[in-house]
């Protein structure tokens, strides 16, 4: 690479957000560099859990054909009293995208195994040991009234020296990231005082007397435990007057371990004491640079869900880099990224908050009633079934208000079992691509489209589908695109509507842009509301 090399992205920042977003657009074909301070990834683990939406992303990754067999699935959850019995056991339910509803990691494994992926990606250059020190657009510096319709490059100012230049730049440099700190955006919310301390174990076998994900109701000291790949995790919130420093020194440890397990049957491998923040940045773009992850917005943990609010801002944002840079949209796509993210993260916040809240409960009066409510609740009259079994679990769903006006616009595609028509069982993920699908529902999607809808599926390379109930694949034999039997009818049930709507329009991160008429007309491949083009 040259001084005078134009990447179509940098990315700043090569943990995990930073390594998926690279791998996501270099998968695109788009030229990536990655910059990181750090040359190896961070030794020990720390993000642990991860939901059904966030596996299914990571599995297509180069270098993760093979991680749901390196995680601890976990079906359900629980709630434990002071004494450690169970207050409610809540099943997890099943899942329509193809993956674990639950799942614990090892982070180093996943970072290592994803990095030796990454390498295999002609496009992407690395460089590590290196920090950002400066960013420069059009000549001036980047700040927070940078002009966002810069046409040049990015210049990208590193500590050895030299120079990056780049048509588009993400921060995804963390909760202190220097990236956002440059652009002179506020990072806007609290900080929260309570200290928590975090230890780690290695175990020769799974705890079975811990094998859930558990909250612990107990004034007297709340928890938090939950087995990972190798070991297992506690967390521990540390009490007024006591010192976080001695607390998680040896002696303090080995006090904490031995109200759960034998401390010389488990070797810790890792302590940390930590608080926790809920923030957020007052703006994820400022020109032609952009935020992701905790650059962009951090949160509590109770919910679970700050590594993955990070990995969804990287599908959400690569798709639209790609087509920004390919010059298929305009730059107001990539507004549609925050609009889309923010409601989305902000809900996650307040509910990790309300968690939280309950969690932390020393007062005994108000734990003591918590308990009981849910004791109540476990023991009510068909509930205890309901809950344990799992209930229903709806699709995962992008915020109402900002997915468009089409029926089912928002809704996550399942990725449910189907035949081919020479007998194979896949899974719909294994046809679909990294950018749009058109699914016909018995029909063919692309069958009398006018031209200009032609050469708007023709520039993505769209692929498409037709989807029939078992038994009816010989009434669409002579269609010109793959036909696939949906074997339970999920991917059907998804795409049912009260109007004969039988095309449905996919966006590359699996997410239903809605369901049209056919035949496809260029009308239906804008955004009706009239926000940005699809």
């Amino acid at each position: 690479m040259t001084d005078d090399t134009v990447l179509d992205v940098l990315v700043v920042g090569y943990g995990p957000v930073g390594a998926v977003l690279a791998a996501l657009l270099g998968r695109h074909g788009l030229s990536v560099g990655l910059v990181d301070p750090q040359k190896e990834p961070f030794p020990l683990p720390r993000a642990v859990g991860l939901d059904e939406e966030t596996l299914r992303l990571l599995v297509g990754l180069p270098g993760l054909a093979g991680f749901l067999d390196r995680v601890h699935t976990s079906g359900r959850s629980a709630v434990l009293g002071p004494d450690r019995r169970v207050l409610i056991e809540l099943g997890l339910g099943e899942s329509e995208l193809g993956t674990p509803v639950a799942a614990f990691f090892h982070q180093p494994s996943f970072e290592r195994d994803l990095r030796a992926g990454i390498a295999t990606l002609p496009g992407v250059t690395v460089h590590l040991g290196r920090s950002v020190t400066g960013l420069r657009q059009d000549g001036g510096p980047t700040g927070a009234d940078a002009s966002d319709t810069q046409a040049g490059p990015v210049i990208v100012e590193l500590d050895d020296g030299s120079r990056l230049r780049a048509r588009w730049v993400v921060g995804c440099d963390g909760a202190s990231s220097p990236v956002r700190g440059m652009l002179g955006v506020d990072y806007t919310g609290s900080t929260f005082t309570q200290p928590w301390l975090v230890v780690d174990v290695e175990t020769p076998t799974p705890l079975a007397h811990l094998p859930y994900f558990s909250f612990v109701c107990d004034p007297r000291r709340p928890a938090v435990t939950m087995p990972m790949p190798g070991g297992h995790r506690w967390e521990w919130m540390l009490l007024p007057g006591e010192d976080p420093v001695r607390m998680a020194e040896t002696d303090g440890v080995r006090a904490l371990l031995r109200e759960w397990v034998d401390p010389d049957a488990v070797r810790v491998v890792r302590t940390a004491v930590y608080t926790f923040h809920a923030r957020m940045a007052a703006r994820w773009r400022v020109g032609r640079v952009l935020l992701a992850g905790d650059a962009a917005h951090s949160m509590p943990p109770f919910a679970g869900q700050g590594l993955g609010a990070g990995l969804r801002d990287a599908a959400a944002l690569s798709w639209r880099l790609a087509e920004a840079v390919g010059g298929l949209a305009g730059e107001e796509l990539l507004d549609a990224y925050e609009r889309e993210r923010r409601p989305h993260v902000a809900a996650m916040t307040s509910a990790a908050l309300r968690v939280g809240r309950v969690v932390q409960t020393t007062n005994p009066r108000l734990s003591r009633l918590t308990r009981a409510a849910m004791v109540t609740l476990d023991h009510a009259p068909g509930v205890r079934h309901a809950l344990r079994g799992g209930v229903a679990r709806p699709r995962p769903r992008l915020p109402r208000g900002v997915a468009g006006t089409r029926p089912a616009a928002g809704w996550i595609l399942p990725n449910p079992r189907l035949r081919t028509l020479d007998g194979r069982i896949i899974r719909l993920d294994d046809l679909l691509t990294d950018g749009w699908t058109l699914i016909g529902r018995g029909i063919d999607p692309t069958a009398g489209m006018d031209p200009a809808a032609r050469d708007w599926v023709d520039r993505r390379a769209a692929i498409a589908l037709t989807v029939v109930a078992p038994g009816g694949l010989r009434a669409v034999s002579d269609v010109s695109c793959p036909a696939v039997e949906d074997l339970d009818g999920t991917l059907l049930r998804a795409l049912r509507t009260r109007r004969p709507l039988p095309i449905a329009l996919v966006r590359p991160d699996r997410y239903l842009a809605g369901l049209v008429a056919a035949p496809l007309r260029t009308t239906d491949l804008s955004d009706p509301a009239g926000r940005a083009q699809l």
